[in-house]
């Protein structure tokens, strides 16, 4: 697996950082392309696919984006309720705005969003991958806007699985960022869930027994 896209979009999202955020969008990647994605909260994660080609090449980069960003403008608002990509798209334009620091922990920067990784089953995909600076760990984090606990625990040990068996490959996608990790130490891999806030709940023991860390929402 390559990174030669990754790459691609932390540039474009850095040098094209004030017309990116007017546009409520960002550059997402994936193993095969390139993607422009709102953040906007009435077309949360609605995007288009960029051309690869021109965005490496071309050197008006800045119309290329305006183009892409227009594309999106012209999609009809979501008919159906999408809470999850609300909350995605919240946390992530947040994270841009503040220096790539997720809300719910400023140790936690954000790397990534809806990378699929394909396995014997098909394919993995993590709600957003993040790097906690302070504790060295990669931060699978997964959202939901409910409190299902079986799929959850499926998702974030299928995508430790991919994780320890492509280290090199997260290891050079975080030195894109900056970050250095060190996936040979104990406890490089975080796993974590975002969801609803409830006063009580049973489901407590089952995320500690599965190493899973929670942070909840009022929604």
């Amino acid at each position: 697996m390559k990174t030669e896209n990754f790459k691609l979009a932390y540039q474009l999202n850095e040098k094209y950082k004030e017309i990116l955020f007017k546009g409520n969008v960002h550059f997402r990647a994936s193993l095969n392309s390139l993607s422009l994605i709102s953040i906007s909260e009435d077309k949360p994660e609605l995007g288009v696919k960029c051309s690869l080609t021109k965005y490496q090449s071309s050197n008006k980069i800045e119309e290329l984006i305006k183009e892409d960003i227009n594309k999106i403008n012209s999609k009809s608002i979501p008919k159906r309720n999408t809470p999850e990509k609300k909350l995605q798209a919240w946390i992530i334009n947040n994270a841009l705005i503040h220096q790539h620091q997720l809300p719910f922990n400023h140790d936690i920067k954000f790397i990534t969003s809806e990378l699929a990784i394909k396995d014997e089953e098909g394919k993995v995909v993590t709600d957003i991958l993040g790097y906690n600076v302070a504790t060295n760990q990669l931060c699978v984090i997964e959202l939901k806007s409910d409190r299902l606990l079986k799929r959850l625990i499926e998702q974030v040990n299928s995508f430790e699985i991919i994780i320890n068996e492509n280290p090199q490959f997260f290891s050079e996608l975080l030195a894109i960022h900056g970050y250095q990790w060190q996936n040979e130490l104990p406890n490089s891999i975080c796993k974590i869930v975002v969801w609803p806030h409830k006063i009580t709940t049973s489901k407590k023991i089952d995320l500690d027994s599965n190493k899973i860390l929670e942070y909840t929402y009022q929604k």
